[in-house]
C-alpha cells in the first residue's frame, strides 16, 4: 500500500519547494501526494485566527484564487515530470489551515505532513508562525519542515536529538527508521546532559532506539553544558547533516497559554536543513 503524504500550501515559493522535496525524497515510493490551500480573511491584523467574513463576493473570490492557484501547481507538475508511481489530488478549504489540517490527516489517515518553513510574510531567521502551530497543534503523524534553501540531493547524515526522556516506541521513530534506510543514511544520536550516568528509563530508550536502528549505521554522541540550538548549529556544520529530527514533546499547560517557545524553536533556525518532527 502506498503512503499518503499532505502538502499544504499558501503558493510560495517555500510551500513549492517543500512540494518538491516530497516527490524527491518519496521518488522510490507509491504515493497520493494532497496538495491544501486554505483561505480565511484577515482581520485587524489577526490571519488564520478570524472567522470567515460572511460576505459572498469575498468568499467565491478566494475560492476562485485558491482552485486557480492549486490548477498552476498541478500545471508545475507535469512540467517536472514526476514519478510514475505518484498521483496528486488538490483540496481547497475555506477554514483556518491549522484546523484543515488536523482534519485532513485524520479523516485520509495521512502519513506524513511536508511544509515549507515559512510563508510569503514571515521574517527571515525564524520558523513561520503557520509552521509552529501546525506542529504543535497536529500530532496524528510526522511532520517534515522544509526551508527553501535546501539541496533535494539524496540524505547522507540524519541528526536525531533526543535525552531519552520520552518514552520511545515503534511509532515514534519508525519514519526516521524509513528515510535513514531509503538513502542509507547515517543517524548521528546527539544528547545533551548534566550527567553522563543515565537513569533505568534512559536506558531502556536508549536500547530500543538501538534496537530500532539495527541494520542502519548510527552512533551515540553526548554533550554536556552546551545549548541545544549552539550544538546543533555545529554538529550540522561539522559533520554536513542533511537532516534534524526530534520528538516534539506534548506543549505543557503554560504552553498552551503563550509562555514558554514552541519546542521547534529551541533547536535553532536552519535555513537549509530540514526538521523532522516526531510526537510524543
Amino acid at each position: 500500500m502506498g503512503k499518503k503524504i499532505l502538502l499544504p500550501t499558501d503558493f510560495s515559493l517555500s510551500s513549492w519547494h517543500a512540494i518538491q522535496y516530497a516527490i524527491k525524497l518519496f521518488e522510490k515510493y507509491e504515493c497520493d501526494f494532497y496538495i491544501l490551500n486554505t483561505y480565511v480573511k484577515d482581520a485587524q491584523g489577526l490571519d488564520n485566527i478570524t472567522l470567515l467574513d460572511p460576505d459572498e463576493a469575498f468568499n467565491k473570490m478566494s475560492e476562485k484564487k485558491s482552485k486557480e492557484g492549486l490548477g498552476d501547481i498541478l500545471t508545475q507538475l507535469l512540467l517536472i515530470k514526476t514519478p510514475l508511481n505518484h498521483r496528486f489530488h488538490v483540496l481547497s478549504r475555506s477554514t483556518v489551515l491549522v484546523n484543515a489540517i488536523k482534519d485532513v490527516a485524520e479523516s485520509l489517515k495521512i502519513d506524513m505532513i511536508i511544509m515549507g518553513a515559512k510563508g510569503m510574510s514571515n521574517k527571515k531567521g525564524r520558523y513561520g508562525k503557520n509552521t509552529l502551530a501546525v506542529i504543535e497543534n497536529n500530532r496524528t503523524c510526522p511532520i517534515i519542515i522544509v526551508p527553501k534553501n535546501v539541496s533535494l540531493g539524496n540524505l547522507k547524515e540524519i541528526v536525531f536529538t533526543t535525552n531519552f526522556n520520552v518514552n520511545l516506541n515503534e511509532n515514534k521513530v519508525k519514519s526516521l527508521a524509513e528515510i535513514a534506510k531509503i538513502y542509507n543514511a547515517k543517524v548521528q544520536i546527539l544528547s545533551l546532559v548534566k550527567d553522563k550516568n543515565h537513569t533505568k528509563n534512559q536506558q531502556k530508550n536508549k536500547l530500543f532506539l538501538q534496537e530500532q536502528l539495527k541494520g542502519i549505521d548510527h552512533e551515540f554522541n553526548v554533550l554536556q553544558n552546551v545549548k541545544l540550538a549552539t550544538a546543533l548549529s555545529c554538529f550540522v556544520t561539522i559533520k554536513h547533516s542533511n537532516m534534524i529530527s526530534y520528538i516534539n514533546k506534548k506543549p505543557s499547560i503554560w504552553k498552551i497559554l503563550g509562555f514558554g517557545k514552541p519546542n521547534l524553536e529551541h533547536l535553532g533556525f536552519f535555513k537549509d536543513v530540514p526538521v523532522l518532527a516526531l510526537h510524543e
